[in-house]
């Protein structure tokens, strides 16, 4: 299979990206219709340590913070489908980091939308013996619960605003500015979620996790924060003051004012006012 830059401006396969690229054409030149990314942050609903793989919503039919509702029967992957490959962070720079095995819709309870199993494979024994295998390090953060986000990106095909009576039926008040009725999935993505760096952080200090520098910049993490959280606290030289000396000083600085003269200079100030001097 050859891979070529497409349209929207990430690899993908030459007939995808042909296809894509006629669909561009067709579609209405408005903001409705531009191609946009998605996060969902809920963590993965199974995970499944030996076959490398979790299962996780990369869609919902919530209202999402755009205003906008994402129909989940509406999903096209059929050209997702020919290189159904998972990247960190959307970072096409670096090895994808998984495959989805599959995507389909799913209702539970109140909560429709699409879930998708990604398999992060092990790492082949062509691959060089001094590099990392990323896959391996996120696989850790999704099974540590530091890696939790997943992002897609789609093209939607077909929109409606809805009207007053959909709005009331739905529940949507006058949340919802537009409705996605069909959409091309064209990739999707294991992302960090911002809530996580605390926690992240706490873990690659304490050498919990070793991460590359590559790996953090697909993450959007500064490395930074980790160098100074490894700063150590114990064994620097600190001042300490013992209470009695801390007492003496004061009664000595407290000694050391002129309360008649300060008096004094009150009293003169308070008659200069009133005798309007001031």
């Amino acid at each position: 299979m050859t891979l070529t830059e497409g349209p929207l401006g990430f690899p993908m396969p030459d007939k995808s990206a042909r296809a894509v690229d006629a669909l561009l054409k067709s579609l209405p030149k408005t903001k409705d219709y531009e191609y946009r990314k998605t996060l969902i942050s809920r963590p993965p609903t199974e995970l499944n340590p030996g076959e490398r793989s979790d299962v996780s919503w990369i869609s919902t039919e919530s209202v999402d913070r755009m205003g906008e509702v994402v129909v989940a029967k509406g999903m096209n992957d059929a050209q997702f489908q020919q290189n159904p490959l998972v990247t960190l962070g959307h970072a096409y720079w670096m090895p994808p980091v998984g495959k989805s095995l599959w995507r389909k819709r799913v209702k539970d309870g109140d909560l429709a939308g699409i879930k998708a199993k990604t398999q992060y494979p092990p790492r082949p024994e062509a691959w060089p013996a001094g590099d990392e295998w990323p896959p391996d390090k996120v696989l850790a953060l999704v099974q540590a619960g530091l890696l939790q986000g997943k992002s897609i990106g789609f093209l939607p095909t077909r929109v409606h605003i809805p009207d007053t009576k959909e709005a009331g039926q739905r529940g949507w008040g006058d949340r919802v500015g537009l409705v996605i009725d069909e959409w091309l999935l064209l990739e999707y993505a294991c992302v960090f979620l911002p809530a996580n760096q605390d926690s992240l952080v706490e873990a690659v200090s304490k050498g919990a996790f070793d991460l590359p520098a590559e790996l953090l910049r697909a993450l959007g993490v500064d490395a930074g924060v980790f160098a100074r959280a490894a700063v150590p606290n114990v064994g620097r030289d600190m001042a300490f003051t013992p209470l009695a000396e801390i007492e003496c000083a004061a009664q000595r600085a407290v000694a050391a004012v002129d309360w008649k003269g300060f008096t004094a200079r009150r009293v003169a100030d308070r008659i200069d006012r009133l005798r309007g001097r001031v």
